[in-house]
């Protein structure tokens, strides 16, 4: 799986604020991840396991990161017994299991079915070792006035609009300097 991670040094003492924050132990594998690489973006990123499938926008970090634990109710989340660790694009979550029942499992949780979880795989590296990315390619650096030449030229002028710009200069910001790299657990 390739990410493009948010470390950013001194994660150790983080982490460790963290776990005392939510009285929480993170499982050692999903901690590894975390010293390592904070979370970080997983573009053109996706997984199946059994009946369960879906993408995976990325995966939260620890401080002042784009996609902060912060954002989250963990303590909600811990109540039940997991830790909610990516996103997908229809803002479902990939949770890891805390308790002595669930330590280390990665479940897959529905938004619309609140904390209800289902077991997708029985640890972190596991979970890492289904996920399939491709490299970002040019064509999410593409600039603005590029795009709409693309689709001119294929006939398609006709759906660009200044909502459609500024959406490809968001992509065009976001990716401009994303490195993706391998995880390794």
């Amino acid at each position: 799986m390739l990410i493009a991670k948010f470390a950013d040094g001194n994660m150790e003492s983080r982490i460790a604020e963290f776990e005392k924050e939510y009285h929480i132990t993170l499982p050692s594998q999903y901690r590894e991840f975390l010293l390592t690489y904070n979370g970080g973006y997983t573009p053109k990123t996706k997984f199946k396991a059994g009946k369960e499938s879906s993408d995976i926008r990325g995966f939260y970090g620890v401080g002042d990161v784009k996609l902060s634990f912060d954002s989250l109710e963990i303590g909600e989340w811990t109540k039940q017994g997991y830790l909610p660790i990516a996103v997908d694009s229809f803002g479902n979550y990939i949770a890891i299991g805390l308790n002595i029942f669930k330590n280390g499992k990665i479940y897959f949780c529905d938004h619309e079915k609140g904390y209800k979880a289902k077991c997708i795989v029985k640890d972190f590296r596991d979970f890492i070792n289904i996920c399939e990315s491709e490299e970002i390619d040019e064509s999410f650096r593409l600039s603005v006035e590029e795009r709409e030449a693309a689709l001119i030229a294929r006939g398609r002028g006709d759906i660009i609009t200044d909502a459609l710009r500024q959406m490809w200069q968001e992509e065009i910001d976001k990716y401009k300097d994303m490195i993706q790299e391998e995880v390794v657990i």
